[in-house]
């Protein structure tokens, strides 16, 4: 079963190895990237920052969404990661819909980004999706940490 769907752009680092998987009880990680599966270095730099017990896969956004609809999670309690949210939008398209979205940790340093939180930055282009996703009737779920009350996610007034 699909746990968790976080957009995180370090994908694999200390928050989710040291609480999101063990708050979710989660088995699985999932790194959900289409550049990233075909970077066999980077492939395998990740998988060896997994933890002991922890399995760690990396597939592309397509493989993803066509193993899920097969029942690839039916035995594994997995959590999900992208790296950005237009991946997370390409997964929803590509046939793994989802009621929730974790926006954990999103960094734009051209200025231009507005700061939800520390750790989530959002550009124009991020807010749109997002937009695009609550239509959807996803919900989003803004928050580095489990234990952390999630930020509200208020639409940009049009500066312009």
């Amino acid at each position: 079963m699909i746990l968790l769907i976080r957009v995180d752009d370090r994908l694999l680092h200390g928050q989710l190895l040291g609480s999101w998987i063990p708050f979710m009880k989660a088995d699985m990680l999932v790194v959900v990237s289409d550049e990233v599966a075909r970077d066999s270095l980077r492939a395998a730099i990740i998988r060896e920052c997994s933890e002991e017990g922890l399995k760690v896969v990396i597939k592309g956004i397509s493989e993803v969404a066509r193993g899920a609809s097969c029942g690839d999670f039916r035995d594994a309690r997995a959590i999900l990661v992208v790296g950005n949210l237009k991946d997370a939008l390409r997964l929803y398209e590509a046939g793994l819909t989802y009621r929730c979205l974790n926006l954990g940790n999103i960094h734009h340093g051209d200025g231009e980004g507005r700061m939800l939180c520390p750790s989530v930055i959002l550009n124009k282009e991020d807010e749109e999706i997002i937009e695009r996703l609550k239509r959807l009737g996803v919900r989003i779920d803004i928050r580095d940490l489990p234990t952390r009350t999630p930020v509200p996610y208020i639409k940009r007034e049009n500066r312009e």
